[in-house]
């Protein structure tokens, strides 16, 4: 696939993590709608977890295609083309990646493809031109699902299939094309941009699996001034050597995911500029009013810019669904420790009461 620049200026907008059920908070769309609206964007790229909640959609097709149709119509309903990266809950509806990425191709203005004969879906590659001289790669990875391992990494199969891509252009093209990756889950190496602190550093966040019993902020040197990160970045639990492989040759400049959806920042590592986009759903935890998208803006000689939009400055401080909005803001990100200080504060019949209501809500 090949998209061209306009006006010497691609624009990419990453929507991370709208992780919807089968009632779409217009709060959401009102975010998705008004960054659009200011940017204009020349492609839209949604990162994964855009769906997620078997109680919600229990694996009915046609329930899953009208969330996803309502989700990406910001940008088919304008004529924008747009395409997807997979995250760790997506597959959580009762589809397959594989068979929501039928659902997606039969959408209007749709771009994606996936790779053959590697491990993951919907891993592609998206060529942006300038006339006929391709000046960007743009690559989407599917980080994969296997909670084995806690999550999940790019495997073996799909970094060899970078690598390939990657070299087949450098070979027919006779130079490096500088490249952008987007995938859900982070890299490992993304905690070179924190700092490890002691326990009650203000603005401290506490690290988990990998990481446990350690404490982080970001290193202001690092980073951008306006990034925040709200919780410790939930890496894979094994390093398969991604961004090694991506640093191999300098052709990857910029490589950004969500996952984490009250981080937002990003900052230079080994020369490749790596970044949070905060998530963008209103029916899930999130930062708030500063929920919001990422913009990756090309230029043909080369260069490139990132940002992210932020609810609160594109749509106001006012949301539609109140009582929700205030609900996802005392909503841990991790529900199963919510649900053990819950059974031991409460009492198991009383916590199990509680759970069951706001099971029901989410359906």
């Amino acid at each position: 696939m090949q998209l061209k620049f306009r006006n010497s200026q691609f624009k990419i907008m990453q929507v991370a993590d709208t992780q919807e059920g089968k009632n779409v908070s217009p709060d959401t769309l009102a975010l998705i709608n008004a960054a659009i609206e200011k940017e204009k964007p020349d492609l839209v790229v949604y990162s994964g977890d855009q769906i997620w909640n078997y109680a919600s959609f229990k694996g009915n097709r046609d329930t899953v295609k009208d969330v996803l149709f309502k989700l990406t119509e910001p940008a088919h309903s304008r004529g924008i083309p747009f395409t997807v990266c997979f995250g760790n809950h997506d597959r959580q509806v009762g589809l397959s990646n594989e068979e929501q990425l039928e659902i997606y191709r039969s959408f209007p203005c749709f771009v994606g493809d996936s790779a053959k004969g590697i491990d993951g879906c919907a891993n592609h590659v998206i060529e942006i031109a300038d006339g006929s001289d391709i000046r960007f790669l743009l690559y989407c990875i599917d980080s994969n699902t296997s909670l084995k391992i806690g999550y999940d990494n790019v495997h073996e199969s799909q970094i060899e299939w970078y690598r390939k891509t990657r070299d087949s252009y450098e070979e027919k093209l006779g130079r490096l094309i500088p490249s952008i990756v987007i995938q859900h889950i982070p890299v490992p190496e993304v905690f070179e941009l924190l700092d490890e602190v002691k326990k009650g550093t203000k603005g401290a966040v506490q690290g988990f699996r990998n990481h446990k019993g350690k404490w982080y902020t970001l290193n202001k040197d690092k980073v951008n001034a306006d990034g925040f990160m709200k919780e410790s970045p939930a890496d894979p639990m094994e390093n398969s050597g991604e961004f090694a492989a991506m640093s191999e040759k300098g052709d990857v400049v910029g490589i950004y995911f969500g996952h984490d959806h009250i981080n937002s920042f990003n900052g230079k590592i080994n020369g490749i500029d790596v970044g949070y986009t905060q998530g963008a759903g209103f029916h899930i935890y999130g930062p708030g009013l500063d929920r919001g998208v990422r913009m990756i803006n090309l230029s043909t000689d080369g260069s490139f810019e990132t940002y992210d939009l932020r609810y609160r400055n594109l749509v106001g401080k006012k949301v539609k669904e109140k009582l929700w909005f205030a609900f996802y803001q005392i909503m841990p990100t991790n529900v199963y420790d919510a649900v053990s200080k819950a059974l031991k504060l409460l009492g198991i019949a009383t916590a199990i009461a509680i759970i069951a209501v706001i099971i029901s809500l989410l359906k």
